[in-house]
């Protein structure tokens, strides 16, 4: 038996030895695991992204009809999320204001005026020292019927530009509905003051009989008069036009009634325009006729202003589509049309397109000069 027990002892060890050296069997091998590749990043937006982006949403707005109710609201929908992630994250400020404004104008058409103001200031915060967010927020604030909070941009507007006559009769009226009379007294005198002042620099002329001011400042105050519908500077318009010896002042003054539209204005006009002979005045004053005989208005000359109403009668919620300064009325501006540059699709307070670095000018667009609402123009 101990032999027996020997040998079968010798044999596990021989057989255990030959699986392994006397080790126990190594286990399976363990799977590779698969190695994910990481995944890619995507690069940001650009600055040249960010801006052509912002140029094609105002081009998108431009392009709507009137007819399109709908349009603002499916725009907001569409533009909005990109226009706030320029707005927000943009390096370039003015590029981030004009989103910011574009923005503010897209909710104003949609109907949420309470959004556009809230994108207003947003433009106002990153471009503190134009004065062109604080002219859109004003009327925004005005249209939210929140006349109190408006009237310190709006302040600010006509101290940017004293011979803004729109501004000021928009300051009266904001004051007046703001429950503050006395403040509004005194808009109103500013606005005539200024109205007075304006005829003076269009018409006076020194001893020899040459004009006090040079052809192209009064060229500028015929058109700042342009918010003045009443019988008395409709009057000062007429003398100076059948006195004006440059033709460059008379271009400005028949643009200017033309705007107005007062029947007054028709007879003289066509008389006028037959013994013209600079193509470009004669132009003018053939277009103002058409806008009188298209849609002309009666001079109201009146009281002292009363409950919303400016001087001679008129108040700037009173002014029709085009008898605003520079071609607009406030029932326009007050809808998102701007004014000084700032047009209906985008108003871009920087520059003419706001495209990235480029609108880093800070130059205030010159709306300022313009015509009028469709009047001809030629390059002076």
């Amino acid at each position: 038996m101990r032999t027996i027990s020997a040998w079968w002892c010798a044999l596990v060890l021989v057989g255990l030895g030959a699986c392994g050296e006397g080790q126990p069997p190594a286990p399976p091998p363990k799977p590779r695991a698969e190695v994910k590749a990481a995944p890619e990043t995507k690069a940001g937006p650009t600055a040249e992204s960010r801006a052509e982006l912002y140029l094609q949403a105002k081009e998108r707005l431009a392009a709507l009809l009137p007819e399109d109710k709908d349009g603002p609201k499916r725009l907001v929908a569409e533009l909005g999320p990109g226009l706030r992630e320029i707005a927000d994250n943009a390096a370039d400020a003015p590029l981030r204001a004009n989103a910011s404004l574009l923005l503010g104008t897209l909710h104003e058409r949609a109907g949420d005026r309470r959004t556009a103001i809230s994108f207003y200031r947003q433009t106002l915060a990153l471009l503190p020292n134009e004065i062109e967010p604080r002219r859109v927020l004003a009327l925004a604030l005005a249209g939210d019927g929140q006349y109190a909070a408006a009237i310190p941009e709006q302040e600010a507007v006509v101290k940017d530009d004293p011979d803004d006559l729109e501004a000021w009769l928009l300051l009266g009226e904001l004051n007046v509905k703001a429950d503050k009379p006395d403040d509004a007294t005194k808009a109103y005198a500013a606005y005539e003051m200024r109205r007075r002042g304006l005829i003076d620099g269009l018409t006076l002329q020194n001893k020899d009989g040459t004009y006090v001011m040079p052809v192209d400042q009064r060229a500028a105050c015929a058109r700042a008069l342009i918010p003045a519908r009443d019988n008395g500077t409709a009057l000062a318009l007429l003398y100076a036009l059948k006195r004006e010896p440059d033709p460059v002042v008379r271009q400005a003054l028949a643009e200017a009634m033309g705007t107005q539209r007062l029947t007054g204005y028709k007879a003289p006009l066509t008389d006028m325009a037959a013994r013209e002979a600079h193509p470009e005045a004669k132009a003018a004053m053939l277009w103002a006729v058409q806008e009188i005989e298209r849609d002309p208005l009666e001079s109201r000359p009146g009281p002292v202003p009363v409950e919303g109403t400016g001087p001679k009668g008129q108040g700037a919620g009173d002014m029709v589509d085009g008898a605003g300064a520079k071609g607009q009325g406030a029932n326009d501006l007050a809808q998102g049309a701007g004014a000084k540059g700032q047009d209906a699709t985008g108003r871009a307070v920087t520059g003419p397109d706001a495209k990235g670095p480029d609108a880093k000018a800070g130059q205030q667009a010159a709306a300022k000069a313009d015509p009028g609402a469709g009047a001809p123009t030629t390059p002076r």
